[in-house]
């Protein structure tokens, strides 16, 4: 009988070298099949990333990147999609304040939560810049909300719907008495970012890049811009924080997966990503190339982003009550 357990011990023993080099080859296995990535609208900046990346990423995985739009509804679709895929790395989605964050905090009835993403990796912010029709007696952000909040309604401010960042700052100062706009909604940030420009409206809220360009050409004036940081497209131009508005709702990129995908494979992206993102080519190109800006957590761990995403919910959740907003 000794001689037998003896046996058994020195056998599993001697079988332990052999399930390591099994487990990391199981391991090393993925993917084994294309990876599909779920985004917004196509041509827009998270599309135009992803495709301009994605050779980089095949690349490093070995195996196809398949880009796939999901548009309409608040993004809801985009949301739904990731939430319920199975968790085994096959499908992912890009993440970003409307659809992992405020989605969340505004619909009474939603289909996916907080908890039904694993972060990956922070990728970037799309930063905004307020700008006004030249015809605003305004030289900086704290003078026009002066002006707004003297003639309550008198400016009047382009939005392109209520689950917006333009949309909530105005309802946001109006409920908090900083100032009072009329707010004038249209059908999208483009037909917004004209309103100002032919001086339909007197202000609005629109994508840095093209904010500047119409600063550029004598159209509208940049009173500040929305971001964690100076921007190299607006030298000079404050942030909010900085022009004395401590409130800043950014949208942001971001790679998600559904819950519970293994820790390995959320590692694999992530340094994946960060090869993209220290590629000074690659990011100059496709991410900075489409608007994104780099700060904090941007190219960081899964934990700072998720700590990031925990930030945004408590803060979201707070402007949602104060503005009364909800999207059923």
């Amino acid at each position: 009988m000794k001689m037998l357990k003896k046996s058994l011990v020195a056998g599993a023993v001697a079988a332990l070298p052999l399930c390591a080099p099994l487990t990391q080859a199981l391991a090393q296995a993925y993917p084994s099949k294309p990876v599909r990535i779920y985004t917004s609208a196509p041509a827009g900046p998270y599309d135009i990333v992803l495709r301009g990346i994605s050779p980089a990423l095949q690349q490093g995985l070995g195996q196809p990147i398949i880009i796939e739009n999901k548009t309409g509804a608040n993004y809801v679709p985009l949301g739904e999609i990731c939430a319920r895929s199975t968790p085994d790395g096959y499908n992912l989605c890009t993440g970003d304040v409307y659809t992992s964050v405020l989605n969340v905090q505004a619909y009474n009835k939603l289909s996916y939560g907080a908890k039904d993403f694993t972060p990956i990796i922070h990728f970037g912010y799309l930063y905004s810049a307020l700008i006004v029709h030249p015809s605003v007696p305004a030289n900086n952000l704290r003078e026009l909300l002066a002006l707004a909040k003297a003639k309550p309604d008198a400016l009047n401010f382009g939005t392109p719907g209520p689950a917006t960042n333009s949309s909530m700052y105005v309802d946001y100062w109006k409920k908090t008495n900083v100032a009072s706009f009329q707010n004038i909604a249209y059908k999208s940030f483009v037909q917004s970012l004209n309103a100002v420009v032919s001086g339909e409206v007197n202000a609005a809220i629109f994508g840095l890049g093209q904010s500047m360009a119409q600063v550029r050409a004598g159209k509208v004036r940049a009173l500040a811009i929305i971001g964690e940081g100076p921007s190299k497209l607006a030298p000079g131009v404050p942030t909010f924080r900085e022009a004395g508005v401590d409130l800043t709702i950014l949208n942001w990129g971001g790679l998600l997966g559904p819950a519970g995908l293994p820790r390995d494979i959320v590692m694999r992206w992530n340094g994946e990503m960060k090869k993209v993102l220290t590629d000074a080519a690659l990011r100059e190109k496709f991410v900075e190339g489409q608007g994104f800006e780099q700060a904090p957590p941007s190219g960081g761990s899964p934990e700072e982003f998720n700590s990031f995403l925990q930030s945004e919910h408590t803060k979201l959740a707070k402007i949602v009550q104060i503005t009364g907003l909800r999207l059923d």
